[in-house]
């Protein structure tokens, strides 16, 4: 029996090739006559040894057919492919009638169903959310060692729409936590953070915000864990950042110094090269200097902004600026 090639047991048939061949040759039946039998009877007539039972070439063959067998088994186990599920009718079997799966805008390779270990037990859940006309639930599905079961259900009925779903250590403690951020048509979005486990799920906080974005931050300890950046738009098009995190008790601002520089300065700067003339953009470009301690470039921002003519209630705030420099 050959194994089967690529393998890595190759060399295991080989060796069992070359022992066949070798004991067939030494139990040769003319062979073992000529040359064993003599000396066996000349010992046995000196020192009265009892005559020796050699095993047959049958015997001889079969243990090592077998080892080979069991081998090419074992190959086989490794070797097949795991089992391919079909998620969606997993889902599909705990969804209400009339139910429809929600996909959220963001992070933006967001789907409709997202893996997140969120008891901490080492393997994944299924998380997925859906809309029956009556709100927002979102699911959260494990799978035992036998089948799917439902491991938390959490409803939101005031919010119509998801904006971001995702899982993050916002404690810093190597749990995660499951972040939804809902809408109802409103321009302000509600971000809520859930522990969940196999006994529910817990509301930690929810806190309002326009745009969010999940970065890694670096603790004192040098620890690093994550932290949401909520954007607030005070007015059309125009931004105050926040940097945050859960410190297991409240919400905790953070530094956000080098947020603003690593990636809204370079994302306002990106955006007037684009449209020069966009008196909003050199506002919030000043502002961001200004935050990070960058005078001299906040100075410079606001300059440009104002040769732009803007219209008085935009001219009212790029002054304020001015005067703080």
């Amino acid at each position: 029996m050959q194994l089967p090639k690529g393998s890595g047991l190759e060399v295991l048939d080989k060796l069992a090739a070359r022992s066949i061949r070798y004991y067939s040759g030494l139990l040769d039946p003319d062979r073992f006559r000529k040359n064993f039998i003599p000396a066996l009877r000349k010992i046995s007539s000196i020192n009265n040894l009892p005559a020796i039972g050699l095993p047959s070439l049958g015997n001889l063959r079969r243990p090592v057919g077998s080892i080979i067998k069991r081998l090419s088994n074992i190959t086989v186990q490794l070797n097949a492919k795991p089992e391919k599920i079909d998620y969606n009718a997993v889902v599909n079997s705990f969804l209400p009638p009339g139910a429809r799966l929600v996909k959220p805008q963001y992070p933006e390779n967001a789907g409709e169903i997202q893996f997140a270990d969120l008891d901490g037990d080492g393997r994944s859940e299924l998380v997925t959310s859906y809309s029956t006309g009556e709100g927002i639930r979102t699911l959260v599905l494990k799978k035992d060692e036998v089948q799917w079961y439902k491991m938390a259900e959490i409803s939101n009925p005031e919010f119509t729409s998801i904006h971001y779903r995702n899982d993050a250590d916002i404690a810093g403690d190597g749990k995660s936590t499951l972040l939804l951020g809902l809408a109802s048509g409103q321009p302000d979005r509600t971000l809520i953070a859930y522990s969940v486990s196999d006994g529910g799920s817990k509301k930690i906080f929810s806190k309002k915000y326009s745009k969010l974005e999940l970065v890694k931050k670096r603790a004192a300890s040098g620890r690093v864990k994550d932290a949401c950046a909520l954007w607030h738009e005070s007015a059309p098009g125009i931004f105050d950042i926040e940097l945050v995190h859960w410190n297991g008790m409240d919400l905790e601002s953070l530094d956000r110094t080098r947020y603003l520089a690593g990636k809204v300065l370079p994302y306002y700067i990106k955006k007037l090269r684009q449209d020069p003339k966009d008196i909003t953009g050199w506002y919030n470009l000043a502002d961001a200097f200004l935050k990070t301690g960058d005078k001299a470039r906040a100075e410079r921002a606001v300059m440009y902004g104002l040769e732009y003519d803007p219209d008085p209630q935009m001219k009212e705030r790029l002054s304020e600026l001015q005067r703080q420099l």
